[in-house]
């Protein structure tokens, strides 16, 4: 989902999120340069060629997840989840919105064929629309929206400064010393927008890895085993999704490695206290065997692809 690219490290951020959305979303770049001749326009027919693109679409998707998300929250930290659920599937009819657009502007409609599914199964836009589905037609887990909604805040902040922002305030057809006060409002908006996400990208990310990996991971495990609220082929989908997540992120790496290194040693000698059953650490090192053999599995497999 997020492309990484040669360029100096202080922009990194900044570019990561330009090139996620111009370059690996496939939209064109006419909606991206309100500079070349917009700025003679009326605001109507620069807010008509911003709305009538395919990715104010994709923009609104995020809207609506950020929406309803932030909503659903309020329900869920005062225990009326039940009440609130239709924020809860609003929320991933907004993210199946998005990432629809995207894989359709990505591979066209989809064809019933192999060459299709070649095409799409390594791609992680796929992968997040399809546990959108799922999460969308499953009992409410309300953790797995956090993802989600930290994606879709980094969208919406960058298109409203790369498009909306530019369409009230376009950049004058020739530079000039001075400049309105509203270009420099817009200016200082951009500008506080770009240090933000600069900021608080890698975190962010970071926090999404260990969300994905360890919080969603436990949720699933505890409504399956516990409240049986959940099928077990939704952690059966969700550990394919994990795997495909741990060959394509670096994030999705360290997380699984400091995961690792703090059970090795609580469960694995001699590091382990006394008290941990032999079973327990047999059970997890045959465990942790098998995850690694399936990395390193699909890892060799993806390379020959």
């Amino acid at each position: 989902m997020w492309l990484i690219f040669t360029i100096p490290k202080s922009n990194r951020s900044w570019a990561y999120l330009l090139t996620d959305i111009k370059n690996h979303y496939h939209f064109d770049d006419k909606i991206f340069k309100f500079e070349l001749g917009m700025a003679q326009q009326p605001l109507a027919n620069r807010l008509w060629i911003l709305v009538k693109h395919p990715q104010f679409t994709w923009w609104c998707g995020h809207c609506i997840v950020l929406f309803c998300t932030t909503i659903y929250f309020w329900y869920w930290i005062t225990l009326s989840w039940s009440e609130g659920k239709t924020y809860y599937y609003t929320a991933y009819f907004g993210a199946m919105l998005s990432y629809g657009v995207v894989v359709y502007k990505s591979f066209g409609s989809p064809q019933l064929n192999w060459e299709y599914f070649q095409k799409i199964n390594k791609d992680e836009n796929v992968f997040y629309l399809t546990l959108a589905l799922m999460w969308f037609m499953s009992t409410p887990v309300f953790v797995t929206l956090i993802p989600y909604a930290t994606f879709s805040l980094f969208h919406f902040i960058t298109y409203l400064r790369a498009n909306i922002l530019q369409a009230f305030s376009p950049p004058p057809a020739h530079s000039s010393p001075g400049s309105s006060g509203t270009q420099t409002s817009v200016n200082s908006a951009s500008k506080y927008i770009q240090i933000w996400v600069h900021k608080n990208y890698e975190p962010a990310m970071n926090m999404v890895s260990f969300v994905e990996v360890v919080v969603i991971t436990l949720f699933l495990l505890f409504n399956i085993v516990v409240t049986l609220q959940l099928r077990f082929i939704t952690l059966f989908v969700y550990c394919f999704f994990l795997r495909m997540r741990y060959l394509m992120n670096t994030y999705t790496q360290q997380v699984f490695t400091a995961v690792a290194r703090f059970l090795d040693e609580r469960l694995l000698p001699p590091s382990a206290s006394p008290s941990v059953p032999l079973a327990v650490t047999r059970a997890y090192q045959h465990a942790k065997n098998a995850i690694i053999w399936m990395g390193r599995r699909n890892h060799h497999n993806s390379r020959r692809d």
